[in-house]
């Protein structure tokens, strides 16, 4: 390598006499150097300055900063030469500069360390006693009843719905049986109300609560041509028919009917026929009285 820098360095100074003349091949460049073939003992040490270098390259290549040394002594001035000033020499020729040599490659990176492993997780801490039940607090007191409210207004009626159909008539029931409740009676003679006696009872007849049509009929016969006879139809106390006649001639046989609605029946009550002559006896015969009831 010295040999190749030796032969660069004649090879500068032929270029430079010649005012920069190549008569070979042209211009050297990178092109004209084997890789590999040059090494760091081939460059002399100092000879390659900072401006040949990247600013990344300046960078890596920086060491760390000593510490100044101590300030020298200051040396002893000279004494002035008493010889004569020599001739002038004439000027050199002043050599070209030398070509900027090519940087330098970049180092590779270096590798990146391992990754330390994890540490191992904590084991859990153990589990708190659980604490004690707290007092259960006293009631609160009841609050104060509310103010009822007022009262809502009245909605609005509603509209009236549709009148339905009529129903169908219904199927009329059979006819029930109506079961008349009768008495008959015997001759029965009767004295003159004129000699204090009351009214005799012809007929009778105990019927239960309801409604009636009452019927009766006798046949009265009186000693005396002329005399009144008076006959009451009777509904418990209250007469409900009577009749008023005179027989001519005497001992002749008139029949006498009575009848009425009884509607005040509330109980159990007594139907009867009570005949009376003025004057002379009398009597009634084919007494009959009939009540049928209407519901």
């Amino acid at each position: 390598m010295k040999k190749s820098m030796a032969v660069l360095a004649g090879m500068f100074l032929v270029l430079a006499v010649s005012s920069g003349a190549f008569a070979a091949k042209g211009l050297f460049t990178g092109a004209d150097i084997e890789n590999g073939s040059l090494t760091g003992a081939d460059i002399k040490q100092g000879s390659l300055g900072t401006a040949l270098f990247s600013s990344s390259a300046k960078h890596s290549l920086r060491g760390v900063t000593g510490s100044a040394g101590p300030r020298g002594a200051v040396g002893l001035a000279g004494s002035s030469g008493g010889g004569a000033n020599g001739i002038n020499g004439t000027d050199g020729v002043r050599g070209s500069n030398g070509l900027a040599g090519t940087n330098g490659l970049a180092g590779s990176k270096g590798v990146d360390g391992a990754t330390g492993s994890p540490g191992a997780t904590g084991s859990p801490g153990s589990t708190g006693s659980p604490g004690s039940p707290g007092s259960p607090g006293s009631p609160g007191t009841p609050g104060t009843p509310g103010t009822p409210g007022s009262t809502g207004s009245t909605g609005t009626p509603g509209t009236p719905g549709t009148p339905g159909s009529a129903g169908t008539n219904g199927t009329n029931g059979t006819n029930g049986t109506v079961t008349p409740l009768w008495a008959t009676a015997p001759s029965t003679p009767f004295p003159a109300v004129g000699t204090g006696s009351p009214p005799t009872t012809v007929i009778y007849l105990d019927v239960p609560a309801g409604n009636y049509v009452v019927l009766a009929k006798t046949q009265l016969t009186q000693s005396g041509a002329g005399d009144s006879i008076h006959c009451n139809l009777k509904a418990g106390a209250a007469t409900v028919d009577q009749i008023d006649m005179k027989t001519l001639p005497a001992l002749a046989g008139v029949p006498v009917s009575l009848q009425a609605v009884v509607t005040t029946v509330t109980s159990s009550t007594r139907l009867s026929v009570e005949c009376a002559v003025t004057t002379a006896t009398g009597s009634a015969d084919y007494s009959s009285l009939i009540a049928i009831p209407t519901s």
